[in-house]
């Protein structure tokens, strides 16, 4: 089965709302914890650079404000302690629950933090710390992982309190008012558009992965149902082919007796439904007994012990199943005008087991094993298991 990347993202299946990005509720639930697995790392790391980057800066506040330095120190302090808080939340179990609005709070609380630092130094040196505004709104939409709503929620209320400490607080000139709101919008524009676009891109691929991880699942379904469980994982897993000799298995072939008669009077569907209600329950008791179904030919049923897992019981295992398929049989001709009747026959011996085809593959069996079994079979009396010596040996 091939797989193959989407020709467009409407190819992906479910849509995203066209502003927030939100799925339908049964796939965000999903997708905040894909999200959370793969950006907690990264946020611990946005924590501790963070809390480097605002302490760093602290070098540079004697230089510019000695005047109020205590207080910017004060509360520079408090900042970086609250980034080492956020840092140790994110090893709590629930943080998964509280990632968006803690990370995207402690960007509002580090913008916050430069506003107090505008609102008590002096003009004309309080300026220089303007621009560390905007590289926290930019980190708010980029590397601190809050997605695009909660980015657009913390960055909105800096550019309020900013524009609150201006115009309240520090009385600033309407024109320099003016010119770093523009530089706060055209910050805002370039944020929106990374954060929205990294969002985007985020959820198109835990789309695509959840599509590649279905038809995944949908070819490991396959090849469960046409191979047997370990061969389907070697086939998946391995390149080559796959071939093995057994020195010891036993196999069966059960054969309904007189069916291309019965095959010429009645209609394709009954007699589809006649094999589909026998077979069925011959795969039951094939799970029931750990047999492996090696396949169907027409009317005859063919199973195996002994691989590809190689059991000391095989033999044992093999006789329980033909017992249990008669008795089957029996229950299913209650009621029915024409019992069907079943000839079945077993031997035991070496065989090669491997896999042929490379479309409509098969785990099949071959060697004078096989022969012998189908002969036991097709040279059998109705209603009785006909076995060779090999096999009689080994039940005695």
């Amino acid at each position: 089965m091939a797989l193959r990347p989407p020709a467009s993202p409407d190819d992906l299946g479910p849509t995203m709302h066209r502003i927030t990005l939100r799925f339908p509720p049964e796939l965000e639930r999903p997708f905040r914890v894909d999200y959370f697995q793969k950006s907690v790392r990264q946020v611990r790391i946005g924590q501790v650079v963070g809390a480097g980057v605002f302490a760093m800066f602290a070098v540079i506040d004697p230089m510019f404000i000695p005047q109020v330095m205590p207080e910017v120190w004060a509360m520079r302090l408090l900042v970086v302690l609250c980034f080492a808080l956020t840092f140790l939340a994110t090893f709590l179990p629930g943080f998964q629950r509280w990632m968006q609005p803690a990370v995207a709070g402690m960007v509002v609380i580090a913008g916050l933090g430069l506003d107090f630092v505008l609102a008590v130094a002096p003009a004309p040196q309080r300026e220089i710390y303007f621009g560390g505004i905007m590289l926290i709104v930019l980190a708010g939409y980029t590397y601190m992982k809050v997605r695009f709503v909660p980015a657009v929620i913390a960055a909105g209320l800096l550019w309020v309190s900013y524009d609150v400490v201006d115009i309240l607080v520090r009385d600033t000139p309407l024109p320099l008012l003016l010119t770093a709101n523009l530089y706060l919008i055209a910050t805002n524009v370039l944020g929106m558009f990374a954060g929205y676009n990294m969002e985007r891109y985020t959820r198109l691929d835990f789309l695509q992965r959840r599509r590649i991880e279905d038809e995944e699942a949908q070819l490991s379904r396959v090849l469960l149902n046409v191979l047997p469980p370990s061969i389907a994982e070697r086939l998946m897993h391995e390149s080559g082919s796959i071939a093995e000799r057994f020195a010891t298995v036993t196999i069966l072939f059960a054969d309904i007796v007189h069916f291309t008669e019965l095959s010429g009077r009645v209609s394709a569907e009954e007699l589809v439904a006649l094999l589909n209600e026998v077979f069925s329950a011959f795969d039951e008791l094939v799970e029931k007994h750990g047999l492996e179904k090696i396949k169907t030919i027409g009317d005859a049923y063919m199973a195996v012990a002994g691989v590809p897992t190689v059991r000391d019981d095989a033999t044992e295992s093999v006789a329980d199943f033909a017992l249990d398929i008669l008795d089957a049989l029996k229950r299913l001709n209650v009621g029915r005008a024409e019992p069907l009747r079943l000839r079945v026959g077993m031997h035991t011996g070496p065989v090669v087991a491997g896999v042929i085809g490379t479309k409509r593959f098969a785990y099949d069996l071959w060697g004078d094993t096989v022969n012998t079994a189908s002969r036991m079979e097709s040279h059998g009396l109705p209603d009785t298991i006909q076995v060779t010596r090999a096999t009689y040996e080994r039940l005695r």
